[in-house]
C-alpha cells in the first residue's frame, strides 16, 4: 500500500514585489518543529526574494494556534527546538520591507506573536489573542523579552498571567493588531492594502521602517532571548526530573 500523499505545512509564493507565506498545517495551524523549521525557512526566502512586501496568513480558519508545546524530536534538543521563536521573531522583524499579518481565527501564544513582529496586522472581528502557554504548563518566558514593547506592563502581565482569549477589537485597543475589519471583508482589504503598499517606492518604505524602529523602544536582543530559552529549558528539565 503507498503512503498517504503529504502536505507541505507551508507554502510560499514572490510574485514581483509580493512574497506570500501561508502556515497550513490542519489542525488549527499547529507549528511542529518541522513546520517551524519551515517557516524559518520561508520566512529568510522571503528576506532575500527582493520582495517589498511580505503577507503572512494561515490556511483554513486560523492564524495558529501556536507551537506543539510539549513536541518531543529526537535528536533535537529542547534549546534547538524552542530557539526556532527566536529565528522565527528575528526573520519577520527583519524583513527588509513590510510585513503583514493576516490574523483570521485563532492567533494564540506563536500566533500573537507574529501579529505583533510583523509591522502592519490586519485582523478580522471575530479573530481572538491571547498568551495560553501558561495554560499548556509553559511559562512564556520568551514572549517577556518583547510584549513590554507593545503593550503596558499591566496588560502584559494580565496576557500571560491570566493565559485569557482578547477579541480583536480589544486587541486593537491593546495595541496587538493595527486594524479590525469584517470578516468577509478582510481579503479585499488586505489585498487592497497589499497593492498599496507594492506600490509604494521601495526605499521610502525601508527608510520610513528603519527610522521606525530607531524611535520605538529598545528591541529585544538575541542574549536576551537565548536567555530565555535557556531558563525555560531548564525549568521544564527540572519539572521533568522531578516527576522521574
Amino acid at each position: 500500500m503507498s503512503a498517504p500523499p503529504t502536505t507541505a505545512p507551508v507554502h510560499t509564493s514572490v510574485d514581483g514585489p509580493v512574497a506570500r507565506i501561508v502556515l497550513d498545517t490542519g489542525d488549527g495551524n499547529t507549528l511542529t518543529y518541522a513546520a517551524m523549521t519551515a517557516f524559518v525557512d520561508a520566512l529568510e526566502a522571503a528576506r532575500d526574494s527582493g520582495a517589498t512586501v511580505l503577507v503572512v496568513a494561515g490556511a483554513g480558519g486560523d492564524l495558529t494556534v501556536g507551537r506543539a508545546k510539549h513536541e518531543q524530536v529526537p535528536g533535537v534538543t529542547r534549546q534547538e527546538n524552542l530557539s526556532l521563536i527566536l529565528r522565527a521573531n528575528e526573520a519577520l522583524s527583519a524583513f527588509p520591507g513590510i510585513s503583514v499579518a493576516v490574523v483570521r481565527g485563532r492567533a494564540l501564544g506563536f500566533g500573537t506573536g507574529l501579529a505583533l513582529h510583523a509591522d502592519l496586522a490586519l485582523a478580522a472581528d471575530t479573530a481572538v489573542l491571547g498568551f495560553d502557554e501558561l495554560a499548556h504548563g509553559l511559562p512564556p518566558l520568551v514572549v517577556l523579552t518583547y510584549l513590554y514593547r507593545h503593550v503596558a506592563p499591566k496588560v502584559a502581565d494580565d496576557l500571560v498571567l491570566t493565559g485569557r482569549r482578547v477579541g480583536a477589537a480589544e486587541a486593537r485597543d491593546l495595541g496587538l493588531v493595527s486594524r479590525v475589519v469584517a470578516e468577509p471583508d478582510l481579503e479585499a482589504v488586505v489585498e487592497r492594502t497589499v497593492a498599496e503598499l507594492a506600490g509604494r517606492d521601495p526605499s521610502a518604505l525601508r527608510l520610513l521602517k528603519d527610522v521606525g524602529r530607531e524611535h520605538k523602544a529598545t528591541a529585544p536582543t538575541r542574549a536576551a532571548g537565548d536567555d530565555a530559552v535557556a531558563r525555560l529549558v531548564a525549568w521544564i528539565e527540572n519539572r521533568t526530573g522531578a516527576r522521574a
